[in-house]
């Protein structure tokens, strides 16, 4: 594994800390939420500038990397990148679709880490913040583990006796997206060891590392409120929500993204009141395809006559674009670049869309 770090800038002295390390994985497809989740976590956290960022990433490059450092307030944060090897490091292990295998890194977080440090704060890349962190990062684990709030759906799943596909037996079960990790206590019970061998096992776990980190700390982990990692379902509206209750996180956990073109969500504007405020913001341009888009794929939900049209188009679409790359010698990156340009809404936002 590369466990290179790159330092994007040094922080001020004499600042008085109120959180700690906080640490999100993402790949080059999560750039844009990177961006906007660092840009909520510092808008909202003024008092603990400057903030101690770590990345663990895979394939962005440096110029990527300086427009996420430049989409946050002037001297709100430190960043460290620090690069790893997914493939070696979870190459035999299967994801859900549309889940990246960089969801493995969080297994292995504190590696990234130096052995001073005692605690830290993992957050997944598809959040907002919309309060201060503080009263999350002060929590008292006592003997737990790690702090985490129960998923909204699996954690019924296991309460009931019942499991996910790798047979998995755990007394309640954790959403593995906001981790409040007592790094000692990781260390001292062989966490990330433990959770790879669970994985060896079953390297088609359902729900991957989540999965095991639920197998591993079953029984070690301190329940928190759901303020502090809020899941819902894709057609809520959350604005209002999160006044009246208080939010301090919100995750996106289906596959309706309100950062993706033509997203359906009914959060795209509040995703995009701090969006906006990065260097990856939506141009105007951006904007109408958006609209377009979304207009188009309310119209498919609603016909299943479109629907059968729309994908025969793409099918013949598809056909003409691999046919075109592959006539010319194409590497077959380009191609399948072009080819998911003509998928639009993909299969699993059509069904959300369609609940609506």
């Amino acid at each position: 594994m590369d466990s290179r770090s790159v330092l994007t800038r040094a922080a001020t002295a004499g600042t008085k800390k109120v959180l700690g390390p906080i640490v999100l994985a993402v790949d080059a497809a999560y750039v844009v939420p990177l961006a906007t989740a660092l840009r909520s976590i510092a808008e909202n956290n003024t008092r603990a500038w400057p903030l101690n960022i770590h990345i663990i990433y895979e394939g962005i490059n440096d110029e990527t990397k300086r427009r996420v450092f430049d989409s946050l307030p002037k001297d709100s944060a430190v960043i460290q990148w620090h690069l790893i090897d997914t493939i070696s490091l979870a190459g035999e292990f299967s994801t859900r679709p549309g889940v990246s295998k960089m969801t493995f890194s969080r297994i292995v977080l504190p590696r990234f880490l130096p052995a001073t440090c005692s605690r830290v704060l993992y957050l997944d890349g598809d959040i907002l913040v919309l309060n201060g962190l503080e009263d999350l990062w002060n929590i008292d684990l006592g003997d737990a583990v790690i702090g985490a709030v129960p998923d909204y759906c699996l954690d019924s799943v296991a309460s009931n006796g019942r499991s996910p596909k790798s047979s998995l037996r755990v007394e309640r079960y954790f959403n593995a997206g906001v981790l409040l990790i007592d790094l000692a206590k990781w260390r001292n019970e062989r966490i990330s060891e433990r959770a790879l061998e669970y994985l060896d096992r079953f390297p088609t776990a359902e729900y991957s590392d989540q999965d095991a980190l639920n197998a591993v700390c079953d029984g070690k982990w301190k329940v928190l409120e759901h303020t502090w990692n809020f899941q819902f379902d894709p057609s809520q509206m959350i604005a209002s929500t999160a006044l009246e209750q208080k939010l301090a996180i919100v995750h996106f956990v289906t596959y309706v993204k309100p950062w993706k073109p033509g997203s359906l969500s009914p959060n795209v504007a509040l995703y995009d009141t701090f969006r906006s405020r990065t260097r990856f913001a939506l141009t105007r341009r951006d904007r109408v395809h958006g609209a377009l888009k979304r207009v188009g794929s309310r119209l498919l939900a609603r016909s299943a006559l479109l629907r059968a049209a729309w994908a025969w188009t793409k099918s013949i679409m598809r056909t003409h674009v691999l046919t075109s790359a592959k006539s010319i010698g194409e590497p077959r990156s380009e191609w399948t670049e072009a080819k998911q340009e003509y998928h639009g809404t993909s299969r699993d936002e059509d069904r959300a869309v369609r609940r609506y």
